[in-house]
């Protein structure tokens, strides 16, 4: 079942690249010559519920003097027959083409007279010839612009180009008008500024798994002005979860664990706009949810969520931080080594399934119905040690992560995974490995295919 308080407002056209793609391309583009250069995006698309977002697949790079060369009527052009190449291929592969080139310039990008002539010389042939979006992308260091044409004969202008790294860049063509936050968020605001307190409430997240790590991460940012939740789960509450649920009273025992998400994420902030779905990660409405997310917290720790969530980042291009803790025990009691773990998932970089961090064999498990999936087991499965303290460990980390993030605070733009132990206090960085031609995480799969039919499957 799933409910939805309010329809979130459009923003219009965006086009979202993984991190490894745009390195290329701003390598490519920002050298110290000085110089204009060029290249295509081949792109997947999909449609969510602030608007449609093109999703950068492949990147072509126009190589200076073979493939760019001077322009007859501007400073410089793609070779027509880089142009034909680039553009049957995405006929071929039904993905839109996008013509790149570079700006001089910071905090604003804009196409000139002439490059909006060459539009409308070249791209109704082109969009003939692809039977596909095309368009034109500019870009400087700290901005982008776009001019879309459509198959059904429409024009629009791109509003957002986002890159989800480890800070989560959001390129506009002009600087964004800023709002004096809500008093109610004047001490973060002293930290953010209110040009990101803005930011996290116009950030859509997700959370999956409602239990010890996910009713801290949901209670956290509502708190910190996140403006619209999509809360998952289809579990209930019983005796053993009230130690571990944020604000759990003995009243809520059988009621469903986004009840409690609902409430207490209304009780911290009576503005924020929820989905739920009170259904496993898998479900179809679930899924529909998760596509038209910002951000995605992983906090069920079923393979079954972990493939589903893994797979969404990757061919929607949503970032996502899994977060759990790890309490082993033997059958005599004694204690292991515990581990907090919160790993970011990267759009183009290293999947799960690279990582092993999946099992076939109990994501085939988790997926029969419930009845199937317990007598399938041999053994009945024991619950493992959970604990409110260890939880706010995880929870806290991959929030601040989050914080950080869309605030532009890293100091570093590289993955933020770990490790942390806290019977010794050690601290190890992770680091995702990425198997070549991964059908989840690589251009030969799934990656930034969006709503189009997956070539590959596992």
């Amino acid at each position: 079942m799933v409910h939805r308080s309010v329809n979130p407002p459009q923003r219009g056209w965006s086009l979202t690249a993984p991190p490894p793609l745009w390195a290329e391309l701003e390598q490519h583009l920002f050298r110290d010559d000085d110089d204009e250069h060029g290249a295509v995006i081949l792109a997947g698309l999909a449609y969510g519920p602030r608007g449609p977002r093109l999703l950068a697949r492949e990147l072509l790079l126009a190589e200076d003097g073979i493939d760019y060369v001077a322009g007859t009527t501007g400073y410089r052009a793609l070779r027509p027959e880089f142009v034909r190449d680039a553009a049957l291929r995405a006929r071929t592969e039904k993905l839109a083409y996008l013509a790149v080139h570079n700006h001089f310039g910071t905090t604003s990008a804009n196409f000139s007279p002439v490059d909006f002539a060459s539009h409308e010389r070249g791209y109704p042939a082109l969009r003939k010839i692809t039977k596909q979006l095309v368009g034109a992308l500019v870009l400087t260091p700290q901005a982008a612009a776009g001019d879309l044409w459509l198959p059904d004969g429409t024009r629009h202008l791109l509003a957002e180009v986002t890159v989800p790294g480890g800070s989560l860049v959001r390129l506009t063509p002009a600087p964004t008008t800023v709002e004096t936050s809500d008093t109610r968020h004047d001490r973060q605001a002293r930290l953010f500024g209110d040009r990101g307190q803005q930011a996290f409430g116009r950030m859509r997240a997700a959370v999956v798994g409602l239990g010890g790590v996910g009713s801290i991460a949901t209670e956290l940012l509502a708190r910190l002005g996140v403006g619209h939740l999509v809360l998952i789960d289809a579990d209930t509450i019983d005796e053993t979860n009230l130690p571990r649920l944020v604000a759990a009273e003995p009243d809520d025992v059988g009621r469903l664990k986004t009840e409690l998400a609902v409430r207490n994420a209304r009780r911290a902030n009576p503005d924020i706009e929820l989905t739920v779905v009170t259904e496993n990660v898998q479900h179809p409405d679930a899924l529909r949810a998760l596509v038209g997310c910002d951000w995605i917290f992983l906090a069920a720790d079923t393979n079954a969520a972990r493939h589903w969530v893994d797979r969404t980042v990757h061919q929607y291009l949503i970032p996502a931080t899994q977060a759990g803790v790890k309490v082993p025990v033997d059958e005599h009691g004694t204690v292991g080594r515990i581990h907090v773990a919160v790993r970011q998932l990267v759009p183009g970089r290293g999947c799960m399934w690279c990582n092993k961090l999946i099992s076939p064999t109990e994501l085939a498990l988790d997926m029969l119905p419930d009845r199937v999936r317990e007598q399938a087991r041999y053994v009945d499965g024991v619950p493992a040690p959970s604990v409110i303290a260890l939880n706010s460990l995880a929870a806290g980390e991959a929030v601040n992560h989050f914080m950080l993030a869309v605030t532009g605070l890293h100091t570093d733009n590289g993955e933020h995974s770990r490790l942390l132990f806290p019977r010794s206090g050690e601290h190890v960085l992770q680091r995702s490995r990425q198997t070549a031609n991964c059908l989840t995480c690589s251009p030969a799969g799934i990656l930034a295919q969006g709503d189009a039919p997956a070539v590959a499957e596992r």
